[in-house]
């Protein structure tokens, strides 16, 4: 059985400065932290145990964070139950470890940030693992691939990734794709998440949104005569994603990776994959 916390929306999550970032933080809530036994207390205070999967391994519960709106990674379906790829991934390494997962939303912004005051114990959530992450954190092996695009109106002037430069792209401000949009010279105009993004630049009130193909190609399928197109170059990204967790967990990193390769071997991530969008996004090599 899973379990899904879902926190209340807070208003806008433009994130300036480091004070407003802990101003986001305090509005989630206080952390859920484990004692040396494996039980979680709350007390907003940073994780009491060292050895993460020790705690895991005492407690039968892993607490995953993820945003639970990004179809189809992680989202609600009519039912209101949490689905997608990722969650089924988080579902194989939770059974990996011998524990049940406890999904904890958050929004995009303040997501990897809950590592740091022991929200939850890893995030499973398209994060792409990059240098400035691996200063800080510590990531699995990569579990997908991600091929990055623009969208912009079907009637826009934008031809091409130069004409991007000055422009307004909407994007979640943290994001590895508001660095790429960033770097190619586009005004980043935060969102909340990639709904919110894609849904600006439908109604003209942004220019463009970079994101992963996969993301896009979802929203076509269900939303055809949007008035979005994806420009025919991919974002100059050689992106990979996979699980980040906080500094000085090697031992939960090395068994998350002992599951993750376990499943490329037997072909199940791939089934994943085939099931939710029908190409095999495992990385190779």
């Amino acid at each position: 059985m899973t379990s899904s916390i879902r926190p209340t929306r807070r208003g806008a999550l433009a994130l300036g400065s480091t004070a407003a970032l802990a101003a986001l933080l305090a509005a989630c809530g206080p952390s859920q932290n484990r004692s040396e036994d494996g039980s979680v207390a709350s007390d907003g205070g940073t994780a009491a145990t060292d050895d993460l999967l020790a705690s895991i391994t005492s407690s039968g519960t892993v607490r995953i964070g993820i945003e639970g709106t990004y179809k189809p990674y992680a989202y609600h379906d009519d039912s209101g139950t949490l689905v997608g790829f990722e969650k089924d991934i988080a579902d194989a390494i939770a059974s990996g470890l011998g524990a049940t997962p406890q999904f904890i939303e958050t929004e995009w912004d303040s997501l990897i940030a809950g590592l740091d005051v022991g929200k939850y114990d890893i995030v499973i959530n398209n994060v792409g693992i990059t240098e400035e992450r691996e200063k800080k954190y510590l990531f699995s092996e990569p579990y997908a691939k991600v091929s990055g695009r623009v969208a912009v109106a079907k009637d826009s002037d934008i031809q091409t990734l130069a004409d991007v430069k000055g422009r307004t792209a909407a994007q979640t401000a943290t994001s590895n794709w508001a660095q790429a949009m960033t770097d190619l010279g586009a005004q980043i105009l935060p969102v909340q998440g990639f709904a919110e993004g894609v849904e600006l630049v439908v109604q003209e009130r942004a220019d463009a949104i970079g994101n992963d193909l996969v993301s896009f190609t979802t929203y076509l399928q269900e939303q055809p005569d949007a008035n979005i197109r994806l420009l025919d170059e991919e974002l100059p990204t050689d992106s990979v994603v996979g699980v980040i967790m906080p500094k000085g967990q090697e031992d939960l990193q090395a068994k998350i990776d002992e599951i993750l390769d376990g499943m490329k071997s037997d072909g199940s991530l791939s089934a994943i994959y085939q099931q939710w969008v029908g190409t095999d996004l495992t990385p190779q090599g």
